[in-house]
């Protein structure tokens, strides 16, 4: 475990009613040996940072895990102080004092600061990745979310942020026993208290009215068991914490249980409330019974286990651990599970079912506007994607039919399909297969990428430059496909040679179509991590294959060189496959940023680059959106999320 990290460039900010904050930003944006120093390709995640009660931006972990975030995982940070604490300005009222509401205002301020590139100083559209909480601020933090997520599931959806990662530390759920801190105040004694905290640089004596008081012990903290499963939730608690009794920790836990990987729990055995220890380590012998850890020690010689709270949330964080989470809430499509068991053919997945916050249109089935939540959702049993089908036996065919698939795009190269082969016997089971290449000539199976693009072996970051390409090169491709969906629309496929990279890039232009938000596209992009692991010994020994051809071309020395950039015990037969064959949502979620940038936007790209009319670009999307009148296919839907004899999953 590393402790000491670099500190990042930093800017202040101001947003909001005199909200004071800090951005880090990652090393990896200010160095041109990222590789070679160890630091993780910058994202546009961002995280938001609280803090509790009396503290300020850089208490108890926050700065040294704004730092750790930037450097090991590349991601930005925005660490605010409330108002009313660290130097951002004064309460709405004195009287009042720093009431919840006004917390949770200033998350609002700073949700907006994150997701608007107007608003924040450095132009980038930011993906809300996580909030970071400590004590009272996961108080408010819960209290946004539960206010977002009602707004989710109503007709005002589209104004919702939702944050896919929330942590608390040290959390209160049980609020009204905040009154116990302070018998004397709602007991008849004096109004308000003196606390002190840090103000404009100098710790000084704040006064906290009784209202402040009030406001903390009032909410009911149940209604976290609403949150839909958007929500993931972290809680890290010190079980020598005095400020907050332990059952605290119990109450979230059980709460926010809503299903696999929805809620887990850290608990740090001898960390009090802002994770210090609670006895001095002043002897080896001391060291030996309370630091296990062997972690830094505090001024006045206690063990500082927010370094290891901090080690919890990058774990909790990084991007196996999300997949993880998001495969998980993400399995099914209402009542059939998401992934088909296709004999032959590997990463066959349905990508209708999500839900669409900001659709493109409003579909309007009626004749009139819907009464009541109506919600949209990318129709499901009608769009899958796989990898490629050469190889799919009878029995694979027969799954396929069953789906009530009709036609198969099949997008590789005339080399690929001349090396590999196409499937036979289609007809028989009355398939139908077009051959629409984004290459027509050129070889971009994972082994060919290997050759034209050896910077894709060093990174998953510099895959947006082949996208880009591909973006270029496939407008025929991509009329074929949206031809078939404005004029049949019927159940569909579409693969290459992984089902990664070029499907990746059409799925992504049918769900930007369709309003899905980027996240959500970047997440069901990186489901292929999972799904093309059945492919990987045969993919691994191919594409050894190649990087012989390549090394017969160069010398050995100069090909590691060349990719691993510095990088000390990194193989481009290990490493560099790695990198090769990933669908880090991270690339996707560039992507797309990229693509909007370039064109304008999915529909600026449908008109100009592919040449649709609007009334094409309405009726694709018609075509592939269904509406629900009852506000959710999970529960008392009028919609038909069976499809009858499909088969299980496989995963």
């Amino acid at each position: 475990m590393s402790f000491s990290v670099k500190a990042p460039r930093e800017i202040e900010v101001e947003f909001g009613k005199n909200v004071k904050g800090t951005i880090a930003i990652p090393h990896s944006i200010d160095t041109e040996s990222l590789y070679n120093e160890g630091y993780a390709p910058p994202t546009n995640k961002i995280a938001l940072v609280l803090h509790g009660q009396g503290g300020h931006r850089d208490y108890c972990y926050q700065k040294h895990l704004a730092h750790k975030l930037a450097a090991e995982l590349g991601q930005y940070s925005l660490r605010i102080d409330f108002r009313g604490c660290g130097w951002s300005g004064n309460n709405d009222s004195k009287e009042s004092g720093r009431i919840l509401s006004q917390d949770i205002e200033d998350i609002q301020a700073a949700a907006e600061f994150i997701i608007d590139k107007s608003r924040n100083p450095l132009g980038i559209h930011f993906s809300f990745s996580s909030i970071i909480s400590h004590s009272r601020g996961a108080v408010a933090m819960f209290l946004w979310a539960i206010e977002q997520d009602k707004l989710a599931k109503s007709n005002l959806s589209s104004k919702a942020i939702i944050v896919p990662n929330l942590v608390n530390c040290s959390g209160r759920f049980r609020l009204h026993t905040v009154l116990e801190r302070y018998p004397q105040i709602y007991s008849g004694g004096p109004q308000s208290i003196s606390q002190t905290s840090m103000r404009h640089g100098k710790y000084q004596p704040v006064v906290v009215p009784l209202d402040e008081i009030m406001s903390l012990s009032s909410p009911d903290m149940s209604a976290v068991r609403h949150l839909s499963s958007d929500w993931s939730v972290l809680s890290i608690y010190g079980l020598e914490d005095r400020v907050i009794q332990v059952q605290d920790s119990a109450c979230y836990a059980n709460h926010l249980n809503r299903g696999f990987y929805s809620h887990k729990l850290e608990l740090i055995q001898y960390a009090d409330h802002n994770f210090f220890g609670g006895e001095p380590v002043i002897s080896e012998n001391d060291a030996e019974d309370l630091n296990e850890f062997n972690l830094p020690l505090s001024s006045k010689k206690l063990v500082n286990y927010n370094y290891l709270v901090v080690e919890y949330i990058l774990e909790y964080l990084k991007p196996s651990s999300e997949l993880k989470r998001f495969v998980s809430h993400s399995f099914d499509v209402g009542k059939l599970p998401r992934w088909k068991e296709v004999e032959g053919v590997s990463n066959f997945r349905d990508m209708g079912g999500w839900h669409v916050h900001l659709p493109t249109f409003k579909k309007d089935t009626h004749g009139s506007l819907l009464d009541g939540v109506v919600k949209y959702y990318v129709k499901p049993h009608t769009l899958f994607r796989c990898a490629n089908i050469a190889k799919i036996t009878d029995n694979g065919l027969r799954s396929i039919r069953r789906l009530g698939i009709k036609t198969i795009f099949d997008v590789r190269s005339d080399g690929e399909c001349e090396k590999d082969g196409i499937p036979l016997n289609l007809e028989k089971y009355g398939i139908k297969r077009v051959h629409a290449p984004i290459f027509r000539n050129d070889d971009y199976s994972p082994q060919a990428i290997a050759l034209r693009y050896s910077n894709l072996m060093t990174s998953w970051y510099t895959y947006v430059y082949v996208y880009e390409d591909m973006l270029e090169s496939g407008t025929e491709c991509f009329r074929a496909i949206f031809n078939y969906i404005r004029d049949d629309g019927q159940p569909f496929l579409f693969h290459c040679t992984a089902g990664k990279d070029r499907t990746g890039i059409i799925g992504m232009l049918i769900l930007l179509l369709l309003g899905v938000d980027k996240s959500t596209i970047a997440k069901e992009y990186e489901l292929t991590t999972i799904g093309l692991a059945p492919e990987h010994p045969r993919l691994k020994e191919e594409f050894h294959q190649t990087i012989l051809k390549l090394k017969e071309k160069m010398s050995t020395g100069d090909i590691e060189e060349l990719i691993s950039q510095g990088r000390k015990d990194w193989s481009v037969e290990e490493d560099g496959f790695q990198n090769l064959i990933s669908s880090r949502s991270e690339a996707m979620l560039a992507t797309v940023d990229m693509f909007n940038e370039k064109y304008g936007g999915i529909i600026q790209f449908m008109k100009d680059e592919l040449k649709y009319s609007q009334a094409d670009i309405t009726k694709i999307f018609d075509n592939l959106i269904i509406v629900d009148e009852n506000g959710g296919f999970e529960t008392n839907s009028t919609l038909n999320w069976e499809h009858g004899n499909s088969d299980k999953a496989k995963i």
